[in-house]
């Protein structure tokens, strides 16, 4: 056994590219040892996997990080799944690079120049990776306004970072494509939201003009506590994102009526939102919170139109 390879290996957990190989091994050798499965090949050309080692996301992004070079680190999303944060799901991987990069972009892989650079990387799962706090606000930057607040949100509550270090973050991006929405929504992000959905809920009622509301709302009386997404405690109003998974039995279905009954014999105003609501029909969702709070809804709706009119106009303009 070569034990110089095999260290080498295992410092660079686990995958290593062929040139590397072939520098121990013959190319029978390395034939050989791929069609009995100790090693495998990745999705990129020149790179190879150790085969004891069971697939994984952190894995992939590791073999993808060799194929496009070690001077690259890992960000937006990519960066995001490794900090634990990841709420968009993407299968295209990222790395970033320095302002003068030349383009290295294979196949679900995206390479990004950056002016900020990327001396800050930190070592995640093997892989060279931005900061978390820069790791979030990079993402907002890039992707659909109604993920930013879900992404600030699943990021304080992977305990990575603070909010303190979010503000720090979008402030070193001064000037950057995007950066005033991070700090926008900075401020309203929560460590307390339990899922995306309900901190896209959240945001379209920030969004649309209405306060913002609280997370993780309790209510206790005669010895019995319940939690609501979230709410406005002052108007006892309580708005719940359900998903897929609710009412899944007629227990489920039973104590979520009995739940139900409970809070409104508390004198307060359920809302029940899906995500056709958060999605299609956010205009509607917002103005029945508004009717519900005593706003006048015309005055939200509107409000809201015409800040998806200027989002519209505005677009994706200047690049990072």
């Amino acid at each position: 056994m070569d034990f110089a390879f095999y260290r080498m290996v295992s410092a660079q957990h686990g995958v290593f590219t062929t040139a590397q190989a072939l520098s121990h091994f013959g190319d029978g050798e390395l034939r050989a040892l791929v069609r009995s499965g100790r090693w495998r090949r990745s999705r990129w050309r020149g790179v190879l996997i150790d085969g004891e080692l069971p697939d994984s996301p952190a894995l992939q992004v590791r073999a993808a990080a060799l194929a496009v070079g070690a001077d690259l680190v890992a960000c937006h999303s990519t960066a995001a799944a490794l900090w634990g944060f990841d709420v968009l799901g993407t299968e295209t991987l990222h790395f970033l690079g320095p302002p003068g990069l030349v383009n290295r972009r294979l196949p679900g892989i995206q390479v990004h120049p950056s002016s900020l650079g990327c001396d800050d990387a930190v070592q995640v799962e093997g892989t060279w990776c931005t900061p978390p706090a820069r790791t979030a606000c990079d993402v907002v930057r890039h992707t659909a306004p109604i993920d930013g607040l879900a992404t600030l949100d699943a990021a304080l509550r992977s305990r990575t970072c603070t909010q303190t270090q979010l503000a720090a973050a979008g402030e070193a991006m001064r000037g950057l494509r995007e950066v005033v929405r991070v700090r926008e929504l900075v401020p309203h992000a929560v460590d307390g939201a339990e899922s995306p959905m309900e901190s896209r809920m959240r945001w379209r009622f920030i969004d649309g003009g209405l306060p913002a509301p609280a997370v993780q709302v309790q209510l206790t009386d005669s010895g019995r506590t319940h939690f609501l997404d979230t709410g406005w405690p002052d108007q006892q109003v309580g708005a719940e994102f359900d998903g897929l998974e609710a009412h899944m039995t007629r227990d489920q279905l039973a104590d979520d009526r009995d739940r139900h009954d409970w809070i409104t014999e508390h004198r307060w105003t359920l809302l029940h939102f899906t995500a056709v609501d958060v999605y299609r029909r956010p205009a509607a969702m917002v103005g029945r919170a508004a009717r519900a709070l005593g706003f006048p809804p015309r005055d939200v709706i509107m409000k809201f139109g015409k800040q998806r009119a200027g989002a519209s106009r505005r677009g994706v303009s200047r690049t990072s």
